[in-house]
C-alpha cells in the first residue's frame, strides 16, 4: 500500500491530502535538506550594489586634478611607468637553485617546478 493515504483528485491538479505539494519550496526548507528548517534571514549578503550616481562618468571631474593625463605613460609629462622588479627577483632567485635541484630527479616533482628551474636558472 502506497504511503501518505489514499490518492485522491485529478491529474494536473493539486490533491486535497496534500495540500504541502501546492506550496513553492526553497531546497532550505525542503525535507531532503533536513526539514523544518527556517528560511535564511534576508539581509546584504556582500556589499551593496554601487548606484550609477556612485560611478564616475567622462564629465565629471577629475579625482588627480594635479596629475598629468599622461603619468604612467613612457611618454609626455608626468612620471612614467613603475619600474618592472620580476627580473631583478628572479636573479635573486638564483642562490635558491642549489636546495631546489635534488628534488629536480625525483618522478613525483611536478614538471611545473622544473620549468620553473628552468626559467630561473635561464635568468
Amino acid at each position: 500500500m502506497p504511503r501518505g493515504g489514499k490518492r485522491e483528485g485529478t491529474p494536473g491538479k493539486a490533491y486535497a491530502n496534500r495540500t504541502d505539494m501546492g506550496m513553492n519550496y526553497d531546497n532550505a526548507g525542503s525535507s531532503a535538506a533536513g526539514g523544518g528548517m527556517a528560511p535564511p534571514a534576508a539581509g546584504p549578503v556582500g556589499p551593496p550594489a554601487p548606484t550609477p550616481d556612485d560611478t564616475p562618468n567622462l564629465s565629471a571631474p577629475t579625482a588627480y586634478p594635479d596629475e598629468p593625463i599622461t603619468a604612467g605613460l613612457p611618454i609626455g609629462a608626468g612620471p612614467g611607468p613603475s619600474r618592472d622588479t620580476r627580473m631583478a627577483e628572479t636573479v635573486e632567485l638564483k642562490r635558491f637553485l642549489p636546495f631546489l635541484e635534488p628534488y629536480l630527479d625525483r618522478p613525483d616533482t611536478p614538471d611545473s617546478v622544473r620549468a620553473l628551474f628552468r626559467y630561473i636558472r635561464g635568468s
